[in-house]
């Protein structure tokens, strides 16, 4: 995806309707295992004031905040932040809040020193030095990115991409971030995993995600063409898609002293 603002609240805006849920069983068995993970990488959340960057629905906020003091959710995206408040009421959580801001926009001084960690998973939020350095000083401790590590696949979606010139691919994460962080003279702890997922939607809303996601990538859809290969693939009214991907988790300690000027 080409990295505007634009883009940014188009693609997740779309995908709120149709977007894991953090308390859906399949999803919480997922988180509970990166949490777990996590910790053997010394990132305990218990008992901790957590800020996370681009939080979407609430898939970590949200169960962190059983065990955490209080948690902060950051999103750009206006329809994420109605699923993420829709699931805290439901769950009568009271020390989840979430604003909605881009990360990069956001002052620094609204967040500095402000939390024990923070978290940033699987977001374009956090990109480079000057992200990471906002990252560090908005927590007292410790700092995790979960981001893309190399592999993404999936055959449906593959084929769509090559029939419009585009090539699906996973984008720029963990192996960036761990650049950067090195650039920075961080020792960061890393581990390595694979995960997997199915989405299952109607063909019509199937049409909806692909037309904003070659959107966003800068093609232009072939609707005829793609209307007739979502007919082939429907099942029972629903068209399913299984993806497989390579995932980074990396923690580093918070070095103490003199924050960065932001």
């Amino acid at each position: 995806m080409k990295n505007t603002a634009k883009n940014e609240k188009l693609f997740w805006n779309c995908r709120a309707g149709n977007y894991p849920l953090p308390f859906d069983h399949s999803t919480l068995v997922k988180t509970k295992r990166i949490l777990r993970l996590l910790r053997g990488l010394g990132a305990d959340f218990s008992g901790r004031d957590i800020l996370d960057i681009g939080c979407g629905t609430g898939v970590y906020a949200l169960p962190l905040a059983g065990k955490a003091g209080k948690v902060l959710g950051i999103d750009s995206s206006p329809a994420m932040l109605k699923v993420f408040r829709a699931q805290a009421r439901a769950r009568k959580i009271k020390n989840a809040l979430c604003v909605r801001a881009a990360w990069e926009e956001l002052p620094a001084a609204e967040v500095r020193k402000g939390f024990d960690m923070a978290l940033a998973s699987m977001t374009n939020a956090i990109r480079g030095k000057a992200d990471l350095l906002k990252m560090e000083a908005a927590a007292r401790e410790r700092c995790v990115y979960i981001g893309w590590a190399g592999i993404r696949k999936n055959g449906l979606l593959e084929a769509v991409y090559a029939h419009h010139g585009l090539k699906y691919r996973a984008p720029e994460g963990a192996g960036r971030i761990l650049k950067a962080l090195k650039a920075m003279g961080r020792r960061p702890r890393v581990k390595f995993i694979t995960d997997s997922w199915t989405r299952s939607a109607s063909p019509e809303a199937t049409m909806r995600e692909i037309a904003v996601t070659i959107e966003v990538n800068g093609g232009k859809l072939d609707r005829r063409w793609t209307e007739i290969f979502l007919e082939r693939r429907t099942r029972a009214g629903k068209v399913s898609q299984l993806t497989r991907v390579r995932k980074g988790l990396i923690t580093w300690t918070v070095r103490q002293g003199k924050l960065p000027a932001l």
